[in-house]
């Protein structure tokens, strides 16, 4: 009877504890959102001290450090290396508790956070006129845990399908630095000029891809000086109809027409879109200009109808064109490699995972093509491929919608 009541005594403790412990991250994450980033750390920093191996509650601390580094990209000058080891640190912990980390993630989880802290700090050593500092963070941020093989092999592939000396704008954190990685570490198409959209609302930034591109060999071609760079501001605009002159046989018009909508506030222009706009007068068709498909519509400038889709890319096209199913084809079948799906971190990065299903909204869209135009053969033969190439059992679907699609098409593929 008395060892029951002991029993019965600790399960209690234990629970209260487990439900105190639940508590407290809910106060912490609270405090994070409230951006109390110090009270938030030291807060954290009592949990681990009394539960080393809260895998949520490191990351939590990782993000209370991480957070203040990157408030936005007019700080990246002022970096600080120990913070970021502090930061990276305890993702890395969190990877180290368990590999596939389970809690609450901050847009990203703790693979992407190293990823994201360690090609920061290398911009910032760049900034500084340190190249050989920047590569030392990139393979330190490999080190911690970022830059995974599966990873950088689908930034390669996104790289692959463009042609040379190609303008690639990309979107987020893991289609920018592990093409900087790429590019600085392994030399891998220093012919590429790589635009983070996001990063084309400061100044400094714009002036980097203008006067030193610091990843590659190819300087962006601008017709804006600095002293104009630095004045730009968001500007007042409505919906207004532009025009690029073309050379192309399919364009009867020797143009192209888009409207350009106003992308903030429903009344002005930002930065960026102004920024994307000069480039494409300013290249006038020298060099081949593509989006990265992690790019969504806001970021476009409206051209969605003259965006090609050819593989991991949209190319902008002289012409409207949707798709381009010869390109898609050689590229999955020629081009890019799958190696990456022997990657053990397939198993634990939920980042990684939905990076991958990309291939799989590709091959959907080139089998509907052929579907479309009653090619049902090279449908299922395309559907085939890519279960080959991504078995569900190694990469299963992270969103039910893209299966059932899948699922639907390859039988209408099949029917006689």
């Amino acid at each position: 009877m008395k060892l029951l009541i002991l029993i019965i005594i600790f399960t209690s403790i234990n629970i209260s504890c487990q439900v105190t412990t639940k508590e407290q991250l809910q106060k912490a994450e609270q405090l994070i959102n409230e951006r109390k980033y110090l009270e938030a750390s030291a807060y954290l920093e009592e949990i681990i001290s009394k539960d080393s191996l809260n895998q949520e509650a490191h990351y939590f601390l990782g993000q209370a450090y991480y957070k203040p580094l990157f408030v936005e990209g007019l700080k990246m000058v002022y970096l600080d290396l120990q913070i970021a080891k502090r930061a990276s640190g305890h993702f890395k912990r969190a990877i180290e508790i368990s590999p596939y980390y389970k809690g609450k993630v901050f847009v990203l989880g703790p693979y992407s956070k190293i990823q994201t802290i360690w090609g920061s700090m290398a911009l910032n050593y760049i900034l500084k006129g340190n190249p050989d500092s920047a590569k030392w963070a990139l393979l330190y941020g490999q080190s911690e845990g970022g830059f995974v093989p599966a990873m950088l092999e689908y930034n390669k592939n996104i790289m692959a399908g463009c042609e040379q000396d190609a303008i690639l704008f990309t979107n987020g954190d893991n289609d920018t630095f592990p093409i900087w990685f790429l590019q600085m570490i392994e030399s891998y198409r220093t012919d590429i000029t790589l635009i983070n959209v996001n990063l084309l609302n400061v100044d400094w930034y714009i002036k980097q891809l203008k006067n030193n591109y610091p990843f590659g060999n190819n300087n962006l071609s601008l017709n804006i000086n600095d002293e104009k760079i630095d004045q730009l501001r968001p500007i007042s605009w409505q919906d207004t109809e532009i025009e690029l002159p073309v050379d192309d046989p399919l364009n009867k018009e020797n143009k192209i027409v888009w409207t350009l909508k106003p992308t903030f506030e429903n009344k002005a222009l930002r930065v960026q879109d102004q920024l994307i706009l000069e480039i494409l007068k300013t290249n006038n068709w020298k060099r081949p200009v593509y989006f990265s498909i992690t790019v969504d519509e806001s970021g476009l400038i409206g051209l969605s109808e003259y965006l090609s889709l050819e593989g991991l890319v949209r190319k902008v096209n002289t012409h409207k064109e949707k798709i381009s199913p010869e390109r898609i084809n050689k590229n999955i079948t020629q081009v890019y490699t799958y190696k990456g799906m022997n990657d053990e971190h397939l198993k634990f990065d939920d980042d990684l995972k939905m990076m991958y299903q990309n291939y799989r909204h590709l091959y959907l869209q080139l089998a509907n093509y052929y579907y479309e135009k009653e090619e049902r053969q090279k449908a299922k033969q395309i559907l085939d491929l890519m279960n080959e190439n991504f078995p569900e059992d190694l990469l299963p679907y992270t969103n039910l919608s893209l299966k059932n699609e899948v699922k639907e098409l390859n039988k209408k593929a099949s029917e006689e």
